[in-house]
């Protein structure tokens, strides 16, 4: 049910908003895919914004390796 309700308030899969407290490590999301827009961003967004920018440049090449907000905020991209 809460991923229902999730969904209804925002359409990115990684959501800052997510009443999920385990959102962070159960939640994936792929390159390309929308981007939460809830502020003030977290570094997971930022994150998200850096690849987007390379996926719409083409230099993005891992765009079916699936990201947790962990794994974004832990990454050196």
């Amino acid at each position: 049910m809460r991923n229902i309700f999730h969904h209804l308030n925002c359409e990115a899969a990684i959501c800052a908003g997510d009443p999920n407290p385990n959102f962070k490590v159960e939640v994936v999301w792929y390159p390309g895919e929308k981007i939460c827009k809830r502020k003030p961003f977290q570094r997971f967004q930022r994150r998200q914004t850096e690849i987007n920018k390379l996926v719409a440049k083409g230099v993005f090449k891992h765009l079916d390796t699936a990201y947790t907000a962990r794994d974004l905020e832990t990454l050196l991209i």
